[in-house]
């Protein structure tokens, strides 16, 4: 079987030797026009024509797009160069058979609309591309910024992003705040429920923080069963609230053992709320919401 390339060349070669031949048939068989008797604009006018529509068909003969689409830019501007082809040798000649008066006014028409339909459906082609190509840009944009489990944003996106947000906080006078969260019971929910129940666990803490989150807040899982949620002009009571409102979303799950039945858990959830301080960046203070208690408020244990 021919590839792309060789069909293509093939096509085109023969297209002009019949074009050629059909020329020479013409003049052989027909009378030709004194060279006072042309008119000179018109036959330049149709051979910058034959040249173009030439172009245009050896272009559509190699595209890298759908065989169906091809095929319809190749007949299209095929029959278009024909059409000009024959404008152009009754601008030098007498034809006498009706077949050849009839081919550049059949042709040209023709093979636009079928051009038109070819181009209509490579718009179409590359849409389609775009959109799947933004498509792919975005999975990998999330694979790279998002945690899959939960749907958050991973510890690497948090400090890429919220660093120059806590910058901007502190030197427009504001007090950013941290959230720390903390799963405690997950290794005991994974023995008792399975390492499946344990994921559920997690994705469902990533589905209570992103409900109650605010624009221009933003929240990330930081490995394992840690999480933060950055709020960059907030207040402590209004960041405690917020870490009250996804514990009690989280204060009872149903859950499924191994054995196939439901069962009521509870999920303990430690958090703590860190306001920055002058002296502090993102780094120390998202620290600082996991170790320190002195400036913090931490929810009973569950």
């Amino acid at each position: 079987m021919l590839s792309r390339f060789s069909l293509a060349l093939l096509t085109l070669l023969l297209t002009a030797l019949l074009a050629f031949a059909w020329a020479l048939l013409l003049f052989y068989t027909s009378p030709s026009l004194r060279p006072e008797n042309v008119d000179w604009p018109r036959t330049l006018r149709d051979l910058s024509l034959c040249l173009a529509a030439f172009l245009l068909f050896a272009t559509a003969a190699y595209l890298p797009v759908r065989r169906t689409i091809v095929s319809k830019l190749t007949i299209g501007f095929g029959l278009n160069f024909v059409g000009v082809w024959q404008a152009l040798i009754n601008d030098l000649v007498e034809p006498h058979w009706w077949p050849a008066e009839a081919i550049s006014f059949l042709c040209i028409p023709v093979g636009l609309l079928i051009a038109a339909l070819g181009l209509y459906q490579l718009g179409r082609a590359y849409r389609m591309n775009r959109l799947i190509l933004g498509s792919y840009q975005q999975i990998e944009r999330d694979l790279a910024t998002v945690d899959q489990l939960t749907q958050l944003y991973n510890r690497r996106y948090f400090f890429t992003t919220c660093g120059p947000l806590f910058e901007q906080s502190q030197d427009d006078g504001l007090q950013p705040v941290v959230i720390g969260l903390r799963v405690l019971n997950l290794t005991e929910l994974n023995q008792r429920l399975g390492l499946e129940a344990g994921d559920d666990i997690l994705q469902r803490v990533g589905k209570a923080i992103r409900r109650y989150l605010r624009h221009g807040q933003i929240a990330a899982r930081m490995g394992g069963r840690r999480f933060a949620v950055f709020l960059p002009d907030s207040t402590e009571h209004d960041a405690d609230h917020l870490a009250r409102q996804i514990v009690a979303r989280l204060e009872h799950v149903l859950m499924t053992d191994a054995r196939g039945e439901d069962l009521l858990v509870q999920v303990q959830i430690n958090y703590h709320v860190g306001v920055a301080r002058e002296e502090d960046t993102l780094e120390t203070l998202v620290r600082r919401v996991g170790t320190d208690d002195t400036d913090t408020v931490k929810n009973p244990v569950l």
